[in-house]
């Protein structure tokens, strides 16, 4: 595609809508939900317009771990729904090669969403995207030289997840002073695997509660299982095992059983994975997070593309904060059914309904 700036530059109208998604925000956590865009109709674009396609790059961490796989289809349906053309491309779970696929999509897209293994790695390639006029949207970390976040509320998500994991040490008897947990976490630096620590750790603190370790595992199954496995070795007495995502905790739960372990070490996570919630159906991890992976490549996608229409601006609307539920045994029979529905086909899921309100129709069958 051809620069759309220059294109924007001859019509002084749409000049004026691209400039709602001017960069210069002040990077920040957020704090609060952005308002859902109140179902954005499929119009014609000013670009689609003047014959040329919005191009947006989606850049994940790597393209193996089930949720990045699940945003890449959920992202997919955007991308087909509203006429954009989607390049798709990842790190390997290496900086440097993260580092290098965003520097390749400059001469190609208009706006790129990515998913930082370290976004203090990418001010210079930030710089040149500004200079030759590429926006750039960060995914759960935060810097002034992109337009906004889109990202989880992660401290209050694992908080949650932290104060139920306190009710089930309860629930274990004897003092909670005297349990231990251990965490399996993702990118040591990475905002959102600090806030998704940080959360939890509060809850675990305020109730004395001891953390024995946390070991990274650039959220990697494969990774998680050899820490879980140590783990078992060093520690005679573990509660509870609290994981940052289903890709590493529920690898890391199989140990566990394979261990014999499971009616001592309780299990707690994030992310919402159909296995993860059928485990919880089965009794063999006791909660996660439902982030509903597609939902989220959704919404990665259209809310860049939404700027480049004019029709979101992070300066006067905030970062977009996605949405999540806690699954627990309670409710885990219509979370597995919107999640495998999701994972079947995302095509057949509403993307233009809250997540919300999808989980009430859901809980309501």
């Amino acid at each position: 595609m051809k620069k759309i700036v220059a294109i924007l530059a001859v019509l002084l109208l749409l000049t004026a809508v691209l400039s709602a998604c001017s960069s210069g925000q002040e990077a920040q956590e957020p704090s609060k939900q952005a308002s859902q865009p109140a179902n954005p109709q499929e119009s014609q674009t000013a670009s689609a317009e003047a014959g040329d396609k919005i191009v947006i790059g989606l850049i994940q961490q790597d393209l193996q771990h089930p949720f990045h796989l699940g945003e890449v289809e959920g992202a997919k349906v955007c991308a087909a729904k509203y006429g954009f053309e989607l390049v798709v491309t990842s790190g390997d779970g290496d900086v440097n090669k993260q580092v290098e696929a965003f520097d390749n999509l400059l001469e190609r897209c208009d706006i790129i969403s990515i998913n930082t293994l370290d976004v203090t790695a990418f001010e210079n390639s930030f710089a040149k995207a500004a200079e030759k006029g590429v926006k750039v949207v960060v995914q759960h970390s935060w810097s002034d030289q992109s337009l906004g976040t889109i990202g989880f509320d992660e401290y209050n998500m694992s908080y949650e997840v932290g104060q139920y994991a306190i009710e089930i040490l309860k629930a274990q008897g004897g003092e909670l002073s005297d349990k231990k947990v251990v965490l399996l976490t993702g990118n040591e630096g990475q905002g959102l695997n600090e806030y998704r620590i940080g959360g939890f750790a509060k809850a675990m603190e305020e109730n004395g509660v001891e953390i024995l370790a946390a070991e990274p595992t650039n959220w990697d199954g494969t990774v998680a299982v050899t820490k879980m496995e140590n783990y078992l070795t060093t520690y005679d007495d573990i509660d509870l095992l609290y994981g940052l995502s289903d890709g590493v905790t529920y690898p890391a739960a199989q140990v566990i059983i394979n261990a014999g372990r499971d009616d001592e070490i309780a299990i707690c996570s994030i992310d919402g994975s159909a296995d993860a919630i059928q485990a919880i159906i089965d009794g063999t991890m006791d909660c996660t997070y439902l982030l509903a992976s597609q939902y989220t490549g959704y919404y990665k996608v259209l809310i860049p593309y939404l700027c480049m229409t004019g029709e979101y601006d992070f300066k006067s609307q905030g970062d977009y904060i996605l949405p999540g539920f806690i699954v627990t045994k309670e409710n885990a029979a219509a979370m597995l059914a919107l999640a495998q529905d999701m994972e079947k086909d995302p095509t057949s899921i509403n993307y233009d309904k809250s997540l919300e309100e999808l989980v009430n129709e859901y809980l309501a069958k």
